[in-house]
């Protein structure tokens, strides 16, 4: 009888130990097809053609645009440009000077602030994104943004 019990205790032992084993195996294999499936092996590169990113221009004209038919209340808009050089700001203020925008500079952040307060109607805004425009394209300046108030 103690025969019996002890190869009954052996066989569970070994049915348990393969079990076990069996599950180990399925596991690594899983982890290996999901180790190709989420990092290949690839003879050749990818490759991804990258779409060009909307320029800073047609961001500032976008920005612009969105002002049309706002509340007169959120007037004065802020719009903030950067520049390489203080000449460089200095030419993009006098050309929106003489287009009736007031700017100021800062020296240390080397950006102009254009500050806009006269309307939000479509001929208004229009007449505003072809002066910045212009000055933009004639002095180099980057488009940083803008802030209400």
């Amino acid at each position: 009888m103690n025969l019996f019990k002890f190869l009954v205790g052996a066989t569970a032992i070994t049915v348990g130990a393969c079990a076990v084993a069996g599950k180990v195996r399925r596991d690594r294999e899983r982890q290996e097809e999901l180790d190709d499936f989420l990092c290949p092996d690839i003879d050749e590169p990818i490759e991804k053609e990258i779409q060009p990113s909307v320029s800073p221009l047609k961001a500032m004209e976008s920005d612009i645009m969105g002002f049309k038919d706002a509340q007169e209340d959120i007037l004065p808009v802020t719009l903030t440009y950067g520049f390489d050089s203080k000449d460089a700001a200095k030419q993009f203020q006098t050309e929106i000077a003489e287009n009736g925008l007031t700017s100021s500079y800062d020296d240390e952040d080397k950006v102009v602030d254009v500050i806009y307060h006269e309307g939000v109607n479509e001929s208004d805004i229009k007449i505003l994104s072809d002066i910045l425009v212009n000055a933009c394209t004639n002095n180099s300046a980057e488009y940083k943004g803008f802030h209400f108030k």
